[in-house]
């Protein structure tokens, strides 16, 4: 968590140099190789390589049905949009545009959390353990604004 604070300050103030304190020396365990970052970015879930290697075997097969979920949902929004810029709304004719969106999003959800479900049933308890507690506490972005005193 440490390295993680420094490496975060000196991404932000690149100009700036870091002189870590040194640690005692810790003897590194034989068994446990260092987890790797499923994917780069802000949000960063660390696997083990075999961890990493399953779950990209799983996420990388796209599933094209979420695609023309997606779409749907978009053409769905956009015909709401123009049901409700009117003078009057159509209620009658709304209710069946909102259920399908509904159904959609539904069905949505559904793939990706058997999506997920596969990943988690592929995995080993440790990776398992790291990916969801990611998921259930994701890392925050920092704030440039300050806190509002109370």
């Amino acid at each position: 968590m440490r390295g993680f604070k420094i490496l975060a300050i000196a991404a932000v103030l690149p100009g700036v140099a870091f002189a870590a304190p040194t640690p005692a020396p810790k003897p590194a365990p034989a068994a446990k190789p260092a987890p790797l970052p499923l994917a780069p970015g802000v949000r960063r879930i660390t696997l083990s390589a075999e961890g990493r290697t399953i779950a990209q075997r799983i996420m990388s097969v796209p599933d094209p049905r979420v695609g023309q979920i997606q779409s749907e949902i978009l053409s769905i929004r956009s015909e709401k949009l123009k049901m409700i810029s009117g003078p009057t709304i159509d209620v009658e004719a709304l209710e069946p545009i909102l259920r399908r969106e509904e159904a959609l999003q539904t069905e949505l959800r559904t793939r990706q959390n058997d999506r997920l479900m596969t990943l988690l049933r592929a995995l080993s308890d440790p990776d398992r353990v790291a990916l969801l507690q990611n998921l259930a506490n994701p890392a925050k972005p920092q704030s440039s604004k300050p806190e509002p005193a109370h």
